[in-house]
């Protein structure tokens, strides 16, 4: 994401939720780097994030954005990429917490919701802002002002770093799922 272009106002607070995705995708690379034990804790850090943030982010960028995307390879490849965010983070909620989920998993979902926050900051909202007229983009603002006003970002929880080099004790959990 390139942290010197000013997002016009309609697309701020999307832009804003953004970061918990890329921390997110963050912990996934690191999880892929870690023991079993420590990709649990990510991995768990990552389903507890995208339960109570990042499915509902994506619900209100449906919502707001399917609507004002008028070219049809561009709302292709929206719907593309919350689809893929939506049923890796399914895999992941289907293994239970305590269970590795694997090396092949975790780097599934870290490349998906980092892929998905980049697209949308690179080709999305751009192109919305040079094809979208003043009106379109009133009324988004109002949408996504609505929006901002419930929002809350847990970005400090997910700022916490696990430690990968404490030795743990346990012994190393065998993974599940792709590895």
């Amino acid at each position: 994401m390139n942290n010197t272009t000013k997002r016009h106002p309609s697309l701020q607070p999307l832009s804003r939720d953004h970061g918990i995705g890329l921390l997110c995708a963050q912990h996934g690379h690191k999880a892929v780097r870690a023991s079993g034990y420590d990709r649990v804790r990510l991995a768990e850090q990552i389903r507890a994030a995208s339960r109570d943030v990042i499915l509902s982010y994506l619900e209100d960028e449906q919502r707001v954005l399917s609507p004002v995307i008028t070219d049809e390879a561009l709302r292709a490849e929206f719907q593309q990429h919350h689809n893929n965010v939506r049923k890796l983070i399914s895999e992941l909620d289907q293994i239970e917490p305590a269970i590795d989920p694997g090396l092949g998993l975790i780097a599934g979902v870290a490349s998906s919701l980092d892929a998905y926050v980049r697209w949308e900051e690179n080709c999305l909202f751009p192109a919305l802002e040079q094809t979208l007229d003043s009106d379109e983009l009133s009324k988004l603002s109002g949408l996504t002002a609505s929006i901002e006003a419930g929002r809350s970002r847990p970005t400090q929880i997910l700022h916490q770093s696990i430690a990968l080099e404490i030795p743990t004790g346990l012994p190393e959990m065998k993974a599940v799922g792709r590895s």
